[in-house]
């Protein structure tokens, strides 16, 4: 059973600490929810925060998701109109689901290739692993973390970076994965939010480095796709981050900066 669904916030605490479940009345550990954020002072991560911004490019892949769900789907004898419906948007949410699989499922094996350069051939992603380790080993020529929390306590949120290395062309280069089905003839479209997320996270690491998006096709295994933004973007995306969190502020009625400006004058 999943503890999570690809809409679950996640929380840390200030000092980077992951916080995305609570104990619940039972002892059980359940989702944090922003009501307990407010009370322990939780940090928002970056996706939280941009969540906000509307994203047309996946409204319109969950769209095209329910539509070949109500093409494909066999209707039940005597079955509702209200009752195909519901089985429609359950059938779309499983092909969401599966992605977002195949997203985490990625992501442990390309941390497990940094420590190791090992791929476990029973994985059922090993073809794809095996390719990013090529790159992994033509590009990684130092590495410096991966999967490391970084956090910024004037802005107020934190959030978990995938990879900084030395890279041969760019030089200290903060990496983020993204898988995205890519069919046959199509490009790599990156994400204007992939853009604002790095920017934030650079804000937050205090560094001035390179940022890249490393683009894997879930569609099938082949090499992966670098994309570097330029300064000009990074600007932008941090511009565009930081007008998300002002949203975010109004919207959730909750400000992790100002807290933590208070917690700061009562400890001082």
């Amino acid at each position: 059973m999943k503890l999570f669904s690809p809409d679950s916030a996640h929380w840390y605490q200030r000092d980077g600490v992951a916080c995305h479940t609570v104990p619940s009345l039972k002892g059980e550990p359940r989702p944090t929810t922003l009501g307990d954020a407010r009370k322990l002072g939780l940090l928002p991560s970056v996706t939280n925060i941009i969540s906000v911004i509307a994203k047309p490019e996946l409204t319109a892949w969950l769209q095209e998701q329910a539509v070949m769900a109500a093409l494909t789907l066999p209707r039940n004898p005597g079955e509702s109109e209200d009752d195909f419906a519901k089985r429609v948007v359950a059938d779309s949410q499983t092909t969401r689901d599966s992605a977002a699989d195949f997203g985490t499922a990625f992501h442990a094996g390309a941390e497990r290739i940094a420590h190791t350069l090992e791929v476990d051939r029973a994985d059922l992603l090993s073809s794809w692993l095996n390719r990013y380790r090529d790159w992994y080993q033509a590009n990684a020529l130092v590495l410096r973390w991966t999967e490391k929390v970084l956090v910024h306590p004037e802005w107020g949120y934190a959030g978990t970076a995938d990879l900084l290395i030395e890279h041969p062309v760019h030089g200290l280069t903060l990496v983020d994965l993204k898988t995205m089905k890519i069919k046959p003839g199509e490009k790599a479209k990156p994400y204007k939010s992939w853009c604002y997320q790095l920017a934030a996270y650079r804000r937050a690491l205090g560094e001035p480095v390179r940022c890249m998006n490393l683009i894997v096709n879930s569609v099938e295994p082949s090499a992966p796709i670098e994309h570097v933004w330029t300064e000009d973007e990074m600007e932008t995306g941090w511009r565009a981050f930081v007008a998300a969190h002002r949203l975010w502020v109004i919207e959730k009625g909750y400000d992790p900066a100002a807290k933590a400006s208070a917690e700061m004058v009562l400890t001082a």
